[in-house]
């Protein structure tokens, strides 16, 4: 449906003696049209803001449309009330604290916070891809919430995506049955279906489809990386944020392979087997708890041969990935939030040799250790270089188009936590939720406004500077100034963290790997 024809339903509408709720005048209506109908909104706790929540972007993935990709979702009549989150994707919690009861696989909904005035605005759109492993998470985690973020001058959408075994199951039916002879990456379908609703929505919010920017941490920075090098995402995004991209939490993450249809499909029939079905359709008639506890919880990207034609690191090295502005960065404590670490000296020699082999003493030359703390605290360390090695290495590939794109690095360890500048630390600051955290000093809310000025600048022009900003010059190599530091101060590096020797030690075995 066209915006014309949109604006004539709305029109009508109103014609026909409907009452329209507003907010003061200097935002958008609560009320408006798209494609599927009229939906109700309200205004954010920033007087600045309005946002829709619980908007379905697809129908739910349930009976026979479990394990296949998002499907269009229905319209509806009168006025849908967008002021609730919809249901997360089918998970328990798996944070201390978090909600243990069983989600849902009705889940597939989005939620819009935007700071226009009017529809006819042109704000840049951020559409935020939540992290968690692929097994856990939600767009609608109060870290999550955009209000003061988009109050900086964008739209910013959130959204839910199919998770675990319902994200990513793959099954020699599910291929025969598919159009397209595929399985799997129903969670990558769903990010593409929520970027086909911007293009086909946003203008309703006064956001503009031209100018999209994804942006994610962890598991949705990985998400990011796999749709800039599929071919069915091409045209739909124009930015990328990778924050703290995490394929692999263990020493080996550049080195690690993508899982095949094949090995995928080989894995589905086993886990059948074990469950004791002899057909999808009984699959489909299971309840979402005996899937959920009978199948693994986890799930990966998969070279399926459609969505990814070939692993994300070739393609990348190849320079087919999609030619958009990025930035990426790393926070300087990473592994810390990934657990204990690597337990003894033992351990950590028979993994660095099993994972480097003929490059193991290079590797030990560079991360030395002689007993077990020093294992562990080498683990931990390497395992960070080689996170803000691949930050740099996607960026350099961006570069090599000639795109202007930018590297942090984030070393600020948040107020009464004893992880340090741990994964995920980086979160409360880009989306500037000063008032969720009482806890902060000046400093840290000065960082904050500044992280998120920074983040919008991007996504608005591709450029992060600005005015009343520390100078940030985008990404030319691995030497001094080429890297921002968030942290007590705010400015590009002097000193290299990780050093040039181990950033080139990451990139040579990477390579190889490739070959």
């Amino acid at each position: 449906m066209n915006n014309t024809w949109k604006h004539t339903l709305f029109t009508l509408w109103l014609a026909l003696g409907f009452s329209v709720p507003m907010v003061a005048s200097a935002q958008l209506p609560e009320t408006i049209m798209i494609e599927t109908g009229l939906i109700q909104g309200e205004a954010a706790d920033n007087s600045d803001v309005t946002v829709f929540r619980g908007i379905p972007y697809a129908a739910p993935p349930v009976g026979e449309n479990r394990w296949r990709p998002p499907q269009p979702p229905a319209s509806w009549s009168g006025v849908r009330p967008a002021t609730q989150f919809g249901p997360r994707c089918v998970q328990r919690g798996f944070a201390p604290g978090a909600q243990q009861v069983l989600s849902s696989e009705d889940c597939l909904y989005l939620n819009v916070w935007t700071p226009a005035r009017s529809q006819d605005e042109l704000y840049p759109v951020m559409l935020w891809i939540h992290g968690g492993g692929f097994f856990g998470g939600s767009g609608n985690a109060p870290q999550y919430d955009a209000q003061h973020l988009a109050a900086k001058g964008a739209i910013v959408v959130t959204f839910n995506y199919r998770l675990g075994t319902f994200g990513f199951f793959a099954h020699p039916e599910l291929t025969s049955e598919s159009p397209d002879n595929v399985s799997g990456n129903y969670a990558m379908l769903d990010a593409i279906a929520a970027l086909e609703w911007i293009y086909d929505n946003v203008s309703a919010f006064g956001g503009d489809p031209t100018n999209v920017t994804v942006f994610g941490e962890s598991a949705g920075a990985a998400a990011i990386a796999n749709l800039l090098a599929s071919p069915l995402s091409r045209g739909l995004i124009h930015r990328a944020i990778l924050q703290s991209r995490a394929d692999n939490p263990v020493l080996g993450i550049s080195t690690t392979e993508q899982t095949t249809l094949a090995q995928a499909e080989a894995a589905g029939l086993q886990q059948m087997r074990d469950f004791g079905a002899s057909s999808l359709a009984e699959l489909r008639a299971a309840s979402s708890l005996d899937i959920f506890e009978n199948f693994p919880g986890g799930g990966s990207v998969i070279v399926d041969g459609w969505f990814l034609e070939k692993p994300v690191f070739q393609v990348f090295a190849d320079g087919e990935q999609h030619p958009v502005y990025m930035m990426a960065g790393t926070n300087r404590d990473e592994a810390n939030f990934f657990g204990p670490g690597i337990p003894d000296l033992e351990t950590y020699r028979d993994t660095v040799n099993d994972l480097y082999g003929d490059r193991a003493d290079e590797f030990f030359s560079l991360y030395p250790a002689s007993n077990d703390a020093e294992a562990n605290a080498m683990g931990k360390q390497a395992f960070n270089d080689e996170m803000a090695f691949l930050a740099r290495n996607m960026v350099g590939y961006q570069a090599d188009w000639g795109l202007a794109s930018y590297v942090y690095f984030f070393t600020r360890v948040p107020p009464g936590t004893n992880r340090g500048a741990t994964h995920v630390a980086e979160l409360a600051y880009v989306f500037n939720q000063f008032d969720q955290h009482p806890e902060w000093t000046d400093a840290d809310r000065e960082l904050a406004d500044a992280m998120a000025t920074y983040w919008v600048n991007f996504a608005r022009s591709s450029r992060a500077a600005g005015p009343d900003l520390p100078q940030w010059n985008d990404f030319r190599g691995n030497e001094p100034g080429n890297v921002m530091i968030l942290g007590e101060d705010i400015g590009m590096d002097t000193d290299m963290v990780p050093s040039a020797e181990k950033l080139e030690f990451f990139q040579e075995a990477h390579f190889e790997a490739l070959d």
